[in-house]
């Protein structure tokens, strides 16, 4: 191939956006999305951990198998589509063993009678032999800088470092077609192919930073297209959904669409939601480039096409996110229930018999908490039931017999109507995982790219020149809004999202939450009602004084965004917090009644009155 600029843009698709994800998306994309290249993200921040474990007794795994499934799609019809159209295909499904899983699908095409397609493995994110040895200089936690790791406390499962495509690049350049990757950051294989195909220097700075959004608005695959959107009941047919692809051009400017006749969508506001997820402010850090995104615009230039633009770049990090993955010792829970009156009371009355029955003090968390409530005069037994959620850790395995035990104590002389889940296997110890954010110098991460037709040789990846790090990065900026809203029609006391859009997500213990309006007009009211003390108001009793709220606005997303730090306690590997992904976080927050403006919430009923309505198998929404 021809590496000359510019040229038509490259199309990429996606395939998962976690494990499990898009069991036939390769085989959809491969035969009618007419893409160049596929990529994938298997990983979240706390599968790693659980492939670490799973290392200690199959070391042949350690990889996520979800890619092989997808190519077995059809009889295999999925990887022949690919091998046929000359699909390269990028992704970090190798997990804790990329070569492990290159050689299985290596084995897999050939299976199938296909001998010319190249697989290649890029390693060198794990560095846990590297921290335990002490390699690094002081560590310390991402988000509370006063706590430093101790690499000498023995409980290590896995340390990764967060790679860019140094790695991807280099193996393309080799002649790859599939390549497997470990803990690269989630858009690092679209920023890779889009860098190969077009040609581009390391200091394309705006180029790269624009493959860097478009591939963070693809990475969660259907997040894009449709699903996780607070609009669904205006998208006609929400099931078997388009996967999406992003159209990257020389420019570094992204279109996002998906395969023609497929279902969902892609509008401004479902790339509005992708592209305010999971992020921490204006600042996006990678590897390989800072994206600033305060000037982000998106712009509809056809149906399901929505044009990304105004990213700009500057030079990377000198350092790179290291996960690492902690024996936090053990857990177990239950779910009880109850029904119909005084349930507040039930739940007082459960927490305070079991407390009586254990020492505290021998646990680590013990958590009892009350979830729903229950209809006034309800219809069914169902439209009254609650659910309380125990849950237990401990250091050592011995201990969660308090735990079994106080439950069982207190079983017949518990609240009127006490009836547990009956799956008691959620009772039994099991291992759960801390994690530990930090930061390490990119020079300390030394990548190499293995084929498998050439095991004996592996390609170093040199670091990229310690010149080109940036010596200053940019703060995330934090501020309230300048200027007052007049209510001029009044205001009418109503759900906020009534009136306002949202998605949320989480980076370790830190939950993130994007507000946006529709209208223009709305936009001046929403920049000054949603201060940081307005959302922790809203937060009520969810809020803790322990946390920190961080407040920016993305003036042509008509959208403000916070980082709530440490709601989520340690991340969700150990969090006691049933939605531990905070990916309700925001639904809680948009249906809390707030007094609105009576004339931008009927802007807002016209416009949802006259938007589709999605049809379930039985009829309408």
């Amino acid at each position: 191939m021809t590496l000359t600029s510019p040229k038509r843009p490259i199309r990429i698709g996606n395939a998962a956006g976690a494990i499990g994800d898009g069991i036939d998306q390769v085989y959809r994309l491969a035969k009618s999305g007419a893409v160049d290249a596929i990529t994938a993200d298997y990983l979240a921040e706390f599968n790693i951990a659980w492939k670490a474990i799973e290392l200690q007794t199959q070391p042949e795994l350690g990889y996520e198998p979800n890619f092989l499934e997808q190519l077995a799609w059809e009889n295999g019809e999925a990887a022949r589509l690919l091998a046929h159209n000359r699909i390269k295909v990028v992704h970090d499904g190798g997990a804790l063993n990329p070569k492990g899983l290159a050689a299985k699908v290596d084995s897999y095409f050939k299976s199938l009678g296909i001998n010319d397609i190249r697989v290649a493995a890029v390693a060198g994110d794990d560095v846990t032999d590297n921290l335990v040895r002490g390699e690094f200089d002081t560590i310390r936690h991402l988000d509370d800088r006063d706590t430093i790791f101790n690499p000498s406390q023995g409980n290590i499962l896995a340390a990764n470092a967060y790679t860019g495509q140094a790695g991807i690049v280099r193996a393309l350049e080799e002649g790859a077609d599939i390549i497997i990757c470990g803990r690269c950051c989630d858009a690092s294989p679209v920023m890779g192919l889009a860098y190969w195909w077009h040609g581009w220097k390391s200091t394309n700075y705006d180029q790269i930073a624009g493959s860097l959004m478009a591939g963070h608005l693809i990475e969660c695959g259907a997040y894009v297209t449709g699903g996780n959107y607070c609009g669904a009941r205006e998208i006609e047919q929400l099931h078997h959904v388009g996967y999406p692809i992003a159209e990257i051009s020389s420019d570094g400017v992204a279109i996002i669409t998906k395969p023609p006749g497929t279902n969902g969508v892609v509008t401004i506001d479902t790339c509005k939601a992708q592209l305010l997820y999971e992020i921490q402010g204006h600042i996006y850090l990678n590897p390989d480039v800072i994206a600033d995104i305060n000037e982000a615009r998106l712009e509809e230039v056809g149906k399901d096409r929505v044009r990304l633009t105004g990213i700009q770049g500057s030079a990377p990090p000198p350092t790179t996110k290291l996960a690492i993955c902690l024996r936090g010792g053990w857990q177990a829970e239950l779910s009880g229930f109850c029904a119909g009156l005084d349930t507040d009371f039930k739940f007082r009355l459960l927490k305070d018999q079991v407390m009586r029955q254990i020492n505290p003090a021998d646990f680590t968390a013990f958590s009892i908490e009350k979830y729903g409530s229950s209809n006034p005069n309800p219809s069914s037994q169902k439209e009254c039931t609650v659910h309380f959620r125990l849950l237990a850790q401990a250091s050592e395995k011995e201990t969660m017999t308090q735990f079994r035990r106080a439950i069982f104590y207190n079983g017949m002389q518990g609240y009127c109507g006490l009836h547990l889940a009956m799956d008691w296997r959620t009772m039994e110890p099991k291992p759960y995982v801390k994690y530990f954010p930090a930061l390490i110098p990119q020079s300390k991460v030394r990548l190499a790219v293995q084929f498998t037709d050439a095991e004996d040789q592996i390609i170093d990846v040199a670091p990229s020149d310690p010149s080109l790090y940036t010596t200053a990065i940019p703060p995330q900026r934090n501020y309230e809004p300048s200027e007052p809203y007049q209510h001029v029609f009044g205001t009418v006391t109503r759900p906020l999202g009534d009136l306002v859009f949202a998605r949320s997500g989480d980076k370790g213990g830190n939950a993130n939450v994007g507000f946006w309006v529709r209208d223009v007009r709305a936009w001046p009211w929403l920049r000054s009602f949603l201060t940081s003390a307005k959302l922790i108001e809203l937060l009520a009793d969810d809020w803790d004084s322990k946390c920190a709220v961080e407040r920016c606005e993305f003036p042509h997303l008509w959208a403000v965004h916070f980082v709530v730090k440490g709601i989520l306690q340690e991340g969700v590997s150990s969090s006691s917090i049933l939605d531990g992904f905070a990916k309700s976080f925001a639904e809680f927050l948009r249906a809390r009644h707030v007094e609105l403006p009576v004339d931008l919430v009927g802007l807002e009923n016209e416009r949802r009155r006259e938007g589709k309505v999605l049809r379930f198998l039985d009829g309408e929404v």
